[in-house]
């Protein structure tokens, strides 16, 4: 029997495209609210305030037991405004139940969470959300402003996609942020509700790690978090030591748990130990005179966190007071922990010095016997950066003349010379011209005030081109353009161009020819040109002549 042709399906008919349920607001603003009067006011007054239109939000508050007024303001500002939600509840002692309350019931696309002392900048949710509405982004980071507190600036680069492993984004662990809902609700996230310290680090490293996409809107002063005048922000409550290490214990246990890319793995986690040297271990050697059991549980668990998560490549991620002070702690000298913990170099920085191309610290206990602490342990030249710009570039018989400045931050002129390298790309194969030292009248007063003589921090390089290999013309090859610095016998080397003076010529592409070799008819040319990053690099091409008349 013969077999029925396959018939092929009738394609299925596109579901019409719905257009945005008009009752479904772009976002959800979630507010817990415990005792924060008088800034309650002008937190609410910043979320009416948006450009984005209060009718295209809606307004969560959660008053969570207050009885400073806050209640009483909420119900204010429902009565005028019916965007906004508010529910009372008695205390749960943190902002985890609220907040999660307030979650169960947005239904806002996104959703944005803002403690009640803080406020917001006028266009921040019209800018976040036009961010992720163009970028498809999950999550959203808004530049934050510190009043009275720091801010992990860093973290608030400007970026359209901002990846969570090689950015600085996993510096912001603060609640807020932008959430595309729909994730939140598909992974199930949700803050710790047995936390009242910490617990936006495991809420937000959640939502992070569910995103497809993560943006920042850097151009914008979006959110002020505030330290408030009468101390009563809530991470200034006294904490057990169970209280100041757990969240710590259980971010490391998520990400451990979940990120299996090495770069990811070591700075998140990285990102933590700091956390726990700053968060727990100095606050627990401080006490310990007044509560030694504090002091030795939360030694024995910090203990317990770097027998299980650290690696040694994780050291780039601490500052170098940092990885000496867990140093000390890992090696069990609580004593040299105790006494680099008590120090603060705000108070008294710390000198540095160099030695035989070395840059060294003279942190506490720096080549004391009594604690045998290795040199390297204060080694920071890696960490030194040079500082560097560059002013003009001008052509002239053929030789091209680069000025700026340059310098190694927190060491001297006083015996530095810098070099012009020039390193071609594909080879590696570079050439070194020698710069002579000029002075620089913009950067001595500057120095002054940090004890450092940068007077002579001005260079000019004539570089000529036609001689530049050992007498013959430079190569044909792109030419990537460095500054290296030696201060006090420290080598520190920047690619030269990014940071540029106010009448530097940006546009300048034209080639100049460098020689000519008459007998087969051919010349060199050079184009200088800014990479997309900025940096200054040439072109070099051999190219015919072409015969005139």
């Amino acid at each position: 029997m013969p077999r029925t042709p396959d018939v092929p399906s009738p394609a299925p008919v596109p579901e019409p495209v719905k257009a945005p349920d008009a009752a479904v607001p772009d976002v959800s603003v979630i507010i817990a609210v415990y005792n924060a009067m008088p800034y309650l006011t002008e937190c609410l007054d910043s979320v009416v305030g948006q450009s984005l239109g209060l009718d295209r939000i809606e307004v969560i508050a959660v008053n969570d037991g207050s009885t400073d007024g806050s209640g009483a303001e909420l119900d204010r500002f429902a009565a005028q405004h019916p965007q906004f939600r508010v529910l009372h509840q008695a205390n749960t002692g943190g902002p985890s139940v609220p907040r999660n309350r307030a979650l169960d019931l947005a239904r806002g696309r996104y959703v944005y969470v803002v403690d009640s002392d803080d406020y917001l900048g006028t266009e921040t949710l019209e800018r976040l959300l036009a961010m992720a509405e163009e970028q498809g982004s999950d999550v959203v980071l808004g530049k934050a402003v510190g009043l009275g507190r720091s801010v992990a600036e860093k973290a608030h680069r400007h970026a359209e996609r901002a990846d969570l492993y090689t950015s600085e984004v996993y510096r912001s662990l603060h609640s807020a942020k932008l959430y595309r809902r729909e994730v939140l609700e598909r992974d199930g996230i949700r803050y710790p509700e047995d936390l009242w310290f910490g617990e936006d680090q495991l809420f937000v490293t959640a939502a992070y790690l569910a995103a497809e996409r993560i943006s920042v809107v850097g151009d914008y002063d979006c959110y002020y978090l505030r330290r408030r005048e009468d101390g009563q922000n809530i991470t200034a409550r006294h904490r057990t030591a169970n209280e100041s290490i757990q969240h710590i214990e259980r971010v490391m246990r998520m990400v451990s748990d979940r990120v299996s890319d090495p770069v990811g793995r070591r700075r998140m986690l990285g990102r933590h130990f700091r956390n726990m040297v700053g968060k727990a271990l100095i606050p627990a050697a401080r006490v310990y005179g007044v509560d030694p059991a504090y002091t030795s549980e939360v030694y024995q668990r910090g203990r317990a966190l770097c027998e299980a998560y650290w690696t040694p490549d994780m050291a780039g991620e601490l500052s170098a007071l940092d990885l000496l002070r867990l140093y000390c702690f890992t090696q069990g000298k609580f004593d040299a922990f105790a006494e680099l913990a008590a120090y603060d170099p705000a108070e008294q920085p710390a000198e540095l010095f160099a030695e035989n191309g070395r840059a060294y610290r003279r942190f506490p206990l720096f080549r004391d016997p009594r604690a045998g602490l290795p040199d390297k342990l204060y080694d920071v030249t890696e960490k030194l950066k040079a500082r560097h710009r560059l002013n003009g570039m001008s052509w002239k018989d053929g030789r091209v003349r680069l000025t700026g400045h340059g310098y190694v931050e927190g060491l001297g002129t006083g015996r530095m010379e810098s070099r012009l390298l020039l390193r071609e790309r594909a080879t590696g194969r570079e050439h070194r011209v020698p710069a002579t030292a000029v002075p620089a009248p913009d950067l001595a007063a500057d120095g002054e005030k940090r004890g450092v003589d940068l007077g002579m921090a001005g260079f000019r390089a004539d570089v000529q081109l036609a001689v530049l290999d050992g007498g013959a013309p430079i190569g044909p090859g792109l030419w990537d353009c460095f500054l290296e610095v030696v201060a006090d016998g420290v080598v520190r080397t920047a690619r030269l161009g990014r940071s540029q003076g106010p009448d530097l010529d940006r546009t300048a592409r034209a080639s100049r020819v460098v020689s000519r070799d008459e007998a087969v008819a051919t010349e060199l040319t050079a184009a200088p040109f800014f990479t997309g990053y900025g940096n200054l690099s040439f072109e070099v091409v051999r190219r015919f002549v072409m015969p005139t008349g």
